[in-house]
């Protein structure tokens, strides 16, 4: 059985935590606790027995597996990197609500909420967020540490760089393609794409500012 550590300790890590912990049987996963820089914010929801230390001081076991439930992409960059440069491995959380088709190369430490759908070749890197219910279609290529939250629609043959952030509802229309460092607001249609790092709104999505 692999011990699961979840970095991180706030709004996020905590909905992982639920998710978790429904899924420990099936996935032959058991729930360790949290690493952050400290738990003060587990103490309201009665959580605090769980936090554990910062994944600095943390000395890791052979049978520990880390998922970073961190939805800042830039945070969690930092942390996955500082944990990968230690030799420390990651988790591939798939819920499994999830329905996950064939012909998908994923890296590590990806995290796939209930009710997400992935359909068939598909190529996903390290460190990613699919809140509920997203989807993501066919022949879609997305890099590392995006964040698509809940409801997100990644039609067919879109490509997605890294580090990109993406509200609920955000639909990607097909072929469209997204660079680096994006930040797409809410309910917001992508047709085309977007190069690197901008702020978009609206259907369609448009630029209205810098993402620096």
């Amino acid at each position: 059985m692999k011990e699961i550590l979840i970095c991180g300790s706030g709004e996020f890590a905590r909905e992982v935590y639920w998710w978790v912990k429904q899924a420990n049987k099936a996935l032959n996963i058991n729930f360790k606790g949290f690493l952050d820089k400290n738990g003060d914010s587990l103490v309201k929801y009665n959580l605090s027995s769980f936090y554990i230390s910062s994944e600095d001081n943390y000395t890791f076991c052979d049978n520990e597996y880390v998922i970073v439930a961190i939805a800042n992409t830039h945070i969690r960059k930092k942390v996955f990197d500082n944990l990968q440069g230690r030799g420390i491995k990651f988790y591939n959380f798939i819920h499994p609500s999830a329905i996950i088709g064939g012909s998908i190369e994923m890296g590590e430490g990806n995290i796939v909420c209930p009710n997400s759908v992935f359909t068939t070749d598909i190529e996903i890197g390290n460190g990613n967020i699919f809140n509920i219910n997203v989807t993501v279609g066919h022949d879609v290529k997305i890099g590392s540490f995006n964040t698509f939250n809940s409801h997100c629609d990644i039609t067919g043959n879109v490509q997605i760089g890294n580090m990109n952030y993406s509200g609920s509802r955000v639909s990607f229309l097909p072929y469209c393609k997204i660079g680096d460092n994006n930040q797409i607001s809410a309910g917001s249609v992508v047709y085309k794409g977007v190069k690197n790092n901008s702020i978009l709104l609206g259907n369609p999505a448009k630029i209205i500012g810098d993402n620096l």
